[in-house]
């Protein structure tokens, strides 16, 4: 997902979803759940924003819950790396920054939610609800199970829908010309095809052997490439859930609460087993000079038409399965007879389930028009939607309130542990206390952590190199564990002895010299391809190919290639037959311009549907340009040393 994000993140669409994911992320940053408390003021200030302070232990649970956060959306993706190239430590003290001026140009516009629209909307809330009515007793145990007081809850929810309603402001505000229309309906429906050739940066080899007179030139050329970054090592104590889960035991009226509060969990959704037929769309086998809409509605009637005899074979006693491994354009399930196994109600799209909505077992729908063309759909299994009973989950239900109860247990051993630690600075006196030991990491950068012992765990790190001398830091909780960390030892930054980095020395000259080789080659290319407008020709006895991309537009990201702005530029300002060439960070692109395919007239629908895109793109415009001038016009000052 991050490669998608990298390589679409100028679309308007991924610029969408990532002004989204930091709203959603804005609206749960004021209160760290499951903390048992709101921020406090430990730590100093890392920032002042018009005199109103940031604290630091405020800005580690904000990086923290962003790590989470972040986690939870690239799921098994998510690494260490991660954080440096999606900037997390920048996002958590932005975010927290934007919350500041957002919530006091709320407060200057008198911008308030009233008693009434907070019970509003917390009764909408779905985990709140029982039978989908609100339940107070359900509210209750959901926010004891955290750990947070009503009162905290509601003033974060307060914060969080004026946040939402400064945010509504930009989105009714947006209007949209005629331009503006057809432009964009210009982007998302001319069309371009490419060849292209692919080559990073490196990728012509140099065999050459270097005299240390050249290496040691270039090492005295470049020390700072090679210097070796400052170092610590922690002492810590690590308190692991799993060490209390044995001794618990939860009681029954605590497994009924939970079953009630967490019932939402316990729904199983309707489940389908069906097959189908898919018979595309194709407008390119569509003959003769019609426009692309015309050419689009005839391949559509053709298609109808198509699934239409299908249903009529079946119907006369024609084998579905059959039909579907001769007939379905759907290669992953034709190949089975058409077979889609089971899934869940919301998997396929509004029109296909619709359709299969309407079906008996066995029965065979008319055909069904989708985005992917035309479906005959056999409905072959049905499982109605239903709620587990409390039998039915009761181990897991168990379990679960084991961990929870083992977390909050780690929780306050942690605090505990810091509470004494900090009297007299001395860890391991304060984790003996508290039946806990301390270990000691090996030296560790903030760039490797692989000799610290301690894994893929970056709020620990992000706190490690946080702390100054003799400070003990808050717990750090994490999904597998809390630590309290205190640092033992630091290590300056230092330039070695070329003998010492010999290797990496000769490593890095030799990528420069390849990256020299090659960049002689690309103008060479470039040249060639520019005068004979052959790809193949140009590349013979390379280690190259010519790719093609399919059709794309503006607005697209080009697939094999990706959202670069100076490669759409060009290919849509180019003539057929045209080549260019793109320098994109490590990446060399020689490309030519095979076809192109004009936009037509937008239709009533489509007109409907661009003018809430480019409303949504200039509210996002418009929101950050705002932020941001609100950010130019109020003092806001950042410690960085505390990042």
């Amino acid at each position: 997902m991050l490669s998608v994000i990298r390589e679409h993140a100028d679309s308007w669409m991924i610029k969408s979803i990532l002004w989204l994911i930091i709203l959603a992320f804005m609206g749960t940053i004021f209160y760290s759940w499951g903390m048992g408390g709101a921020s406090g003021s430990a730590g100093g200030a890392i920032a002042t924003v018009e005199g109103e302070k940031i604290y630091q232990q405020e800005y580690e649970r904000t990086f923290n819950n962003l790590v989470e956060f972040y986690r939870q959306q690239f799921k098994n993706q998510f690494s260490d790396d991660m954080i440096k190239q999606l900037g997390l430590k920048t996002q958590a003290l932005e975010a927290l920054i934007q919350k500041k001026l957002l919530l006091l140009e709320a407060e200057k516009q008198n911008l308030k939610i009233s008693d009434v629209e907070l019970i509003a909307h917390l009764k909408a809330l779905p985990v709140f609800q029982k039978d989908n009515v609100f339940n107070d007793k359900t509210y209750r145990n959901y926010l004891n199970y955290q750990r947070i007081s009503p009162s905290d809850f509601e003033d974060s929810q307060r914060e969080s829908l004026i946040l939402e309603k400064l945010e509504k402001l930009f989105r009714v505000g947006s209007k949209v010309s005629q331009n503006e229309i057809q432009q964009a309906f210009i982007d998302q429906k001319e069309k371009a095809k490419l060849d292209y050739i692919r080559f990073n940066d490196d990728h012509f080899q140099v065999d050459k052997t270097f005299s240390d007179s050249e290496l040691n030139d270039f090492f005295e050329a470049n020390k700072k490439l090679f210097e070796v970054p400052p170092q610590i090592k922690v002492e810590y104590v690590k308190i692991d859930p799993k060490t209390y889960i044995a001794e618990i035991e939860p009681r029954d009226e605590d497994i009924a609460d939970y079953y009630q509060t967490h019932i939402a969990d316990f729904r199983i959704k309707k489940m389908y087993r069906a097959s189908h037929i898919l018979v595309n769309i194709k407008s390119s086998d569509i003959e003769g000079d019609a426009a692309p809409e015309e050419k689009q509605k005839q391949a559509q009637d053709k298609a109808k038409t198509v699934a239409a005899e299908l249903k009529e074979k079946i119907l006369k006693g024609a084998d579905f399965g059959e039909l579907a491994k001769k007939h379905s354009d759907d290669p992953g399930s034709g190949a089975q007879g058409g077979s889609l196994g089971e899934f869940p109600k919301g998997t396929m799209v509004s029109a296909f389930e619709a359709a299969l909505d309407k079906l008996k077992i066995n029965d065979v729908s008319e055909p069904v028009l989708t985005p992917f063309g035309y479906h005959i759909i056999k409905l072959e299994g049905l499982e109605e939607e239903r709620i587990k009973t409390l039998s039915e989950v009761r181990d897991g239900v168990i379990q679960s309130l084991k961990e929870i109860k083992a977390r909050q247990r780690v929780r306050r051993t942690a605090k505990h542990i810091h509470q004494d630690a900090e009297k007299g600075s001395d860890l391991k006196s304060a984790a003996e206390k508290n039946q806990a030991t301390t270990s000691v990491t090996g030296f560790f950068s903030r760039e490797n952590h692989g000799s610290s012992g301690i894994g893929d765990n970056p709020q620990f790190y992000n706190t490690a190199f946080s702390l100054t001398e003799n400070q003990v830091s808050q717990p750090v909780h994490t999904l597998e564990a809390s630590f309290i960390l205190k640092v033992a030892e630091n290590k300056p930054a230092y330039i070695p002895e070329l003998k010492e980095v010999k290797e990496q020395v000769t490593e890095a000259l030799t990528e420069r010299v390849r990256q020299e080789h090659t960049l002689a080659k690309f103008k060479e290319l470039e040249q060639k391809i520019a005068q004979e407008k052959d790809l193949e020709k140009a590349i013979q006895g390379l280690d190259l190919s010519v790719r093609h991309t399919p059709f794309f537009s503006k607005a697209d990201s080009i697939p094999g290639i990706g959202n670069i702005k100076e490669i759409k530029n060009k290919a849509f300002t180019m003539s057929i037959g045209d080549t260019a060439s793109a320098q994109v960070k490590n990446r060399l692109y020689l490309f030519k311009l095979v076809e192109k395919e004009a936009a037509g007239e937008p239709g009533k629908e489509m007109t409907q549907k661009i003018i809430e895109q480019v409303k949504l793109e200039k509210s996002r415009q418009s929101f950050q340009e705002w932020v941001a001038n609100l950010k130019t016009r109020s003092e806001i000052m950042i410690d960085k040393t505390l990042m």
